[in-house]
This record gives C-alpha cells, structure tokens and sequence, in this order.
C-alpha cells in the first residue's frame, strides 16, 4: 500500500503544468496586447517621450534588421528624432498569442515618416514583439523588425 501512496504522489508531481488558455480562448488579452503597440506608435507619432519609454521594460532590446538597439539607445533616438518629422504606422494581420503573463505578435507594419521639410517616405515592415505582463500592464520585452526588400505574395 505505501509503496502504491509512494508511486501515486511521485506521478501527480511529475505531471506537466497545465497550459493557460490560447488567446482564441481570450480575445480581451489579445486586443490588450496590440492596443500596447498601437499606443506606443501614437506616442511616436505625437512626440510623447514618456510614452514613448512608458511600455518598454528595462532589459527591453530591438533589432532592427540585423542591428541590436538597447533600451535607452531607442529611447534617445526616436525622442532625438522628434525634430526632424514625424512617423505613422498602419499595424495589419496581427497573429497573437497570450499564454498566463507571456505573449507575443507578429504583423506587418506600414509606415510613413514624414521630415520636417522634404517629401513623406514609405517604409514596410515584418515585425514580432514579446510581452510580459507585470503588475495587470502589458509591457514590451523584445522587438524584432525586418524592412520588406520586396513584393510578398500571398
């Protein structure tokens, strides 16, 4: 009998974890996740430095292509920026997943950067971006974005 108690407790401690639900299961968390973004574009957008910081955690980093930008290193450039014009983004086919206090999307984002004096400039990209939910916030861990160099086909 105790070895059949013995057998039984080391089975219900190696059983896997149960895996939160999809974030089809929970589109309230998958709307949260992109407002994040959409909101962090508006701060850009409307040169709101604090906002621009604001969802971004400390060990946040970027690459941008095949360059590695650090937090503050992408605070400082697009708040230094802000004089030089001004940028727009249009997010479209998110694919967003939230399992617990982790998630992560990726969507194209088509933006337009608009100098000061010169003529707007279209850029398109590829992007992918972890979160991490901390204190009920859904903040901004890793960001990866890929310039399209060419037409995609469906």
């Amino acid at each position: 009998m105790k070895t059949r108690l013995l057998v039984l407790i080391l089975l219900m401690a190696c059983r896997p974890a149960t895996i939160p639900p999809a974030a089809a299961d929970r589109p309230d968390e998958k709307t949260a996740v992109e407002a994040v973004l959409r909101q962090w574009y508006v701060a850009i957008n409307t040169h709101d430095s604090a906002g621009v910081a604001a969802p971004l955690l400390p060990a946040f980093f970027i690459f941008e292509d095949t360059t590695r930008i650090e937090r503050d290193d992408l605070i400082q450039a697009i708040v230094g920026g802000f004089k030089a014009g001004s940028q727009t983004a249009e997010m479209s086919a998110f694919r967003t997943e939230v399992r617990g206090n982790v998630a992560w999307t990726s969507f194209r984002n088509d933006e337009v950067w608009t100098p000061t004096t010169g003529k707007p400039d279209s850029l398109h990209f590829l992007e992918s971006v972890v979160f991490e939910k901390q204190n009920g916030r859904w903040m901004i861990e890793r960001y990866h974005a890929t310039k399209i160099n060419r037409t995609l086909t469906p």
